[in-house]
């Protein structure tokens, strides 16, 4: 699936995401005329604090 073809199908969602008002920043940004959503730099932010919160669960566990 391409990143548009993933959008489209997520149209509906990411309407009710943006609406919502539980997200005012992403708000903010889907507000802006020039904003453009990069699934792959959102997938790599998402990723990399999922990882960050992995090592310091990891080095918690070793200091006990």
């Amino acid at each position: 699936m391409t990143p548009d073809e993933w959008l489209a199908s997520n149209e509906v969602r990411l309407e009710q995401i943006q609406t919502g008002g539980g997200y005012p920043t992403l708000f903010a940004l889907f507000g802006e005329e020039e904003f453009d959503l990069e699934l792959d730099t959102l997938f790599a932010f998402g990723l990399a604090r999922l990882l960050d919160r992995v090592a310091a669960l990891i080095e918690r566990s070793g200091s006990r």
